[in-house]
């Protein structure tokens, strides 16, 4: 199959919406017809290098939505015509951490993405001109009119859910709303801050509201987005510019009972454990550079008995949530729409991404 598809060729190099060719799936292997792809800002930190030295060239994306065109031979539960999700973690279920319930840590999963291939480490995508392989980014290769997956790597949906809708809650919601309610486990009448409202961000305050949170505090650079949070649950805003900690403390003086760190930035990690209060948990959800490293202070953490989780995936069961958070949205308590902040067309990745930097938007998507 001959599609259109977004190439990132170099690093910190705009990307460009290449002709490329998706061979046969494979037994079980689905193409899907992509109708919006989420532009993540671990796109964008892919693109510029910072997440280190991942194969090129690749189509990137993790996040959309679409319906099935084709299906492998061994394929059973998925036909044409079918809506579904993408999620970027495959789950093998038969590790370790599959067989323990924990398959967003799913070893076989995590090496594909790390990797940039599909499962076992196949290449489906090809250089229409040249033949040359281009690696799956993050394993899914998302931002394509069409794109080939492991048939563990896709949801089937409702048909009553709008596609344009679903196409983000395969990474913003369940990283973020998976966040408060499957790692950290919010209680009902706690105290939470959240660093960084963007689109994985903003999906921490709605899962904190969903989880009963009675003081919802967020912190951003970005104005724009310190207006939008209070629609989705947040009671409090804090501009991140001079002295956050004690603006935060004049709100809860112990600090509060968890702290979320989504702009994958080592100094907001620190910030944010910095903002718990003796007990507390800190969980860190947002991506940074694999040479970064962050400091807390040691006594502080035994001291006062403090937590420091790291959220890989909102701890997410992707079949189970993704029906849980559907079902949410269907009755009205998990808001989708308000999420996207704009829609473009596949040709201006680079300005969803310009936009991204600037703080106009907090989620875009990409529309098919």
């Amino acid at each position: 199959m001959i599609t259109n598809a977004a190439v990132l060729r170099q690093f910190g190099k705009p990307l460009e919406i290449e002709e490329v060719e998706l061979l046969d799936p494979d037994p079980e292997e689905v193409i899907v017809k992509v109708a919006a792809s989420g532009v993540c800002r671990t796109d964008l930190s892919i693109a510029s290098g910072h997440l280190g030295n991942v194969p090129l060239p690749l189509v990137p994306g993790h996040e959309a939505a679409g319906t099935i065109v084709e299906v492998g031979t061994s394929v059973s539960n998925l036909k044409s015509g079918d809506h579904v999700l993408a999620v970027w973690i495959y789950s093998c279920n038969n590790c370790e951490y599959c067989l323990a319930g924990r398959p967003n840590l799913c070893k076989n999963g995590n090496t594909s993405l790390l990797n940039a291939t599909l499962p076992g480490g196949k290449i489906k995508i090809k250089d229409k001109k040249t033949g040359r392989p281009i690696h799956h980014g993050s394993g899914t290769a998302l931002h394509s009119d069409h794109a080939i997956l492991n048939q563990r790597n896709v949801v089937k949906i409702p048909t009553e859910v709008p596609l344009d809708k679903a196409s983000v809650v395969g990474c913003a919601v369940m990283t973020g709303v998976g966040a408060a309610i499957n790692t950290a486990q919010i209680r009902p009448g706690s105290t939470v801050a959240v660093v960084g409202v963007g689109g994985v961000g903003i999906n921490i305050v709605q899962g904190a509201r969903i989880a009963g949170a009675e003081k919802i505090i967020v912190l951003d650079k970005y104005d724009s987005k310190l207006q939008a949070a209070p629609k989705f649950g947040a009671t409090h805003s804090i501009m991140m510019d001079d002295s956050p900690k004690s603006k935060l403390l004049s709100i809860t003086p112990d600090g509060v009972d968890y702290s979320f760190e989504a702009t994958g930035n080592y100094h907001n990690m620190e910030l944010a454990y910095s903002l718990i209060k003796p007990g507390g948990t800190t969980v860190i959800v947002g991506a940074e550079s694999p040479t970064a490293s962050i400091s807390v202070p040691a006594l502080d953490l035994v001291g006062s008995q403090k937590t420091i989780k790291g959220s890989w995936y909102g701890s997410t069961n992707p079949r189970y949530d993704a029906a849980r958070y559907l079902n949410l949205y269907m009755s009205g308590k998990l808001m989708l729409d308000e999420l996207i902040s704009a829609k473009y067309e596949p040709s201006q990745i680079n300005q969803v991404f310009s936009d991204m930097e600037s703080g106009k938007i907090i989620r875009g998507i990409l529309v098919h």
